[in-house]
């Protein structure tokens, strides 16, 4: 309970700075831009908190705990957009905008503009989503199972404790064999399906498994996941454990509960006072992150027993053998689909150019973005490493997908415990704070303001702001579903990033640093960004072959968008309007 106590008391001060700061919120610059009074200091905490976020702490450790040291190559795609993007930072914020989509439409007109936020929502739902999910299973993992109810022959089970539980065969000790179990369904129509468990001595005698055959090392356990039908029926225990036990295991509190419950911690948070408040709570998360993820580090080394510890406890692994390499371990189609999303993401990062405009002026925000450069690439190693070293503790994939927040609950000391729950809950609470404040701005000021009513009050322009969080976060919350038995959280992360990144990068870096770019060009762009990972899965993808089946969409939908703005640009003028909007932008010094 410590744990809960601490997360929930770090809640209602996040909720009591949303309700001081929201009685600032006047103009619709406070709520979008905090008034554009962030110093250099309170930037940099509040970009690292909105980057480092569910797809760092949840979703890379995630592939840490999959793949192991190869894992530490990750960051290199943040690493180098960060570089990028400290080069255009000051011309990003001379603009003196409030929205990427509203630097898009400056400068390519108001068709180019509507793209771009289709774009901007559509890939920040996906990414609003899977932080719902992440909230979920932090409070998921915390709360733990119920006591385990040990199973025998002709138990009978509710598709509800199936589908939410699973059953659990323990041999016993130092045994090795093989066991037979079956479940039935209650129906007279139902047939056995049977479960053929070997317990073996180590990776060199397992068999070959099926959907219906499990290997496990001795002294492990074996999960069992059981199909549920559409008939609603209970099911039977038609075979027990003769050696051994089998039992089933419940969580405390439901993965949908869960979500249900940070959805709307998350939402009514967003709504209270939008930037304003998230960057000042960003400094206490930006501290919290760097302190624990410091902190982490001696204690999972030594709890591990050192490299050596490690090595021997990976080697002991079923397929974990590879994981303290770092080369040869990913393809380099593999780096091509994890690094470019991450770095056409934080190249044109909606969130990140936000804070940008919140910038007192232009040095500011660069001096914010290079500081970034280091500190962000610093954290990310962290997270990773202080995953790897837990995966070498954890040779239960069930516990492994959310190794970071199963670490800090069972391998730290429960102070240290608590900071890191803390500063996860921070993180994710603080990344979809962003990812809904960012499409509510944009849509109000890029397509309400511009198109519906153009007159619209500052109080009313607020007013709508929360109301569009609410709508965003309800549709967010149905990708949620959509997604959350489906995808892993790095390869959902991946998804969004490719969309956002691939139709938006390419006329937004262009927009603020090529002059030949047109509006034709950065429609076509952002249509290609759009349309390309869309399609690639389930239409382009399956008549491909060799290595060009394996990549994602990400390289193929970037080559498109880019060669749709470069190529269109030399085959058409800038229009008149266009050349005017260029002209008034303010030169740079």
């Amino acid at each position: 309970m410590i744990y809960l106590a601490a997360i929930f008391v770090y809640l209602f001060v996040l909720v009591g700075i949303g309700v001081y700061t929201s009685r600032r919120v006047k103009t619709e610059s406070d709520f979008a831009v905090a008034g554009r009074s962030l110093s250099p200091w309170v930037m940099v905490c509040t970009m690292l908190a909105v980057w480092i976020g569910t797809g760092s702490i949840v979703g890379n450790a995630e592939e840490t705990y999959r793949t192991g040291m190869a894992a530490l190559i990750i960051p290199a795609g943040t690493f180098f957009g960060m570089i990028l993007l400290s080069f255009i930072a000051s011309r990003a914020r001379n603009i003196e905008a409030s929205s990427v989509p509203e630097i898009i439409g400056r400068r390519y007109g108001r068709a180019a503009r509507l793209l771009s936020v289709v774009a901007l929502v559509t890939a920040y739902m996906v990414i609003v989503s899977y932080q719902f999910n992440a909230g979920g299973a932090v409070l998921e993992v915390i709360a733990g199972d119920k006591e385990p109810v040990l199973l025998s022959l002709n138990n009978t089970l509710t598709p509800r404790q199936l589908a939410k539980g699973r059953m659990v065969y323990s041999p016993p000790q130092d045994w090795t064999g093989t066991v037979q179990l079956a479940v039935v369904s209650t129906q007279a129509s139902g047939q056995p399906i049977p479960y053929t468990i070997h317990v073996v001595e180590d990776n060199t005698t397992a068999a070959v498994a099926d959907k219906n055959t499990l290997t496990i090392l001795k002294n492990r356990h074996a999960k069992i996941r059981y199909p549920i039908d559409d008939n609603n029926s209970d099911y039977c225990i038609a075979a027990g454990a003769d050696v051994g036990t089998l039992s089933l295991i419940e969580p405390r509190l439901e993965a949908s509960h869960a979500t249900i419950m940070a959805a709307i911690f998350i939402l009514a948070y967003t709504m209270l006072a939008g930037l304003l408040s998230l960057a000042y709570t960003d400094i206490v998360t930006g501290i919290l992150i760097i302190g624990a993820m410091v902190a982490a580090l001696p204690v999972l080394l030594y709890q591990a027993g050192g490299f050596s510890g490690m090595t021997e406890a990976f080697t002991a692994m079923h397929n974990k053998t590879r994981h303290m390499q770092f080369f040869g371990v990913y393809s380099p189609v593999q780096l091509v689909n994890y690094l470019l999303p991450v770095f056409l993401l934080i190249l044109g990062d909606a969130n990140q150019y936000q804070r940008i405009f919140a910038g007192r002026n232009a040095r500011s925000s660069r001096q914010a973005v290079t500081t970034m450069i280091f500190i962000a690439m610093a954290i990310e190693l962290l997270i990773i490493t202080n995953a790897w070293i837990a995966a070498s503790m954890t040779p239960d994939p069930e516990n492994g997908k959310y190794i970071l927040i199963y670490a800090a609950k069972h391998y730290m000391p429960p102070i240290l415990g608590v900071i890191f729950l803390v500063t996860v809950v921070g993180i994710i609470v603080s990344t979809a704070n962003s990812f809904l404040l960012i499409p509510a701005i944009t849509f109000i000021k890029d397509v309400y303001q511009t198109h519906i009513n153009p007159k619209a009050t500052d109080r009313h322009v607020v007013f709508l702001n929360r109301v569009l969080i609410l709508v965003f976060g309800l549709i967010a919350y149905g990708v949620s579903l959509a997604f959350s038995e489906s995808t892993g959280f790095f390869h959902k992360a991946l998804y969004a990033y490719t969309i956002y990144g691939a139709a938006i990068t390419p006329s937004l870096v262009a927009a603020i640093v090529w002059k030949r770019a047109t509006r034709q060009a950065a429609m076509a762009s952002i249509l290609a960004g759009i349309a390309i990972p869309l399609l690639w899965g389930e239409v382009i993808s399956p008549h491909l072959s060799g290595w060009l089946k394996e990549l994602d969409a990400v390289l193929p939908a970037i080559i498109v968008s880019v060669a749709a703005l470069v190529g269109v640009s030399y085959l058409t003028q800038p229009s008149i309007t266009q050349t005017q909007s260029e002209s008034k932008q303010p030169s740079v010094h």
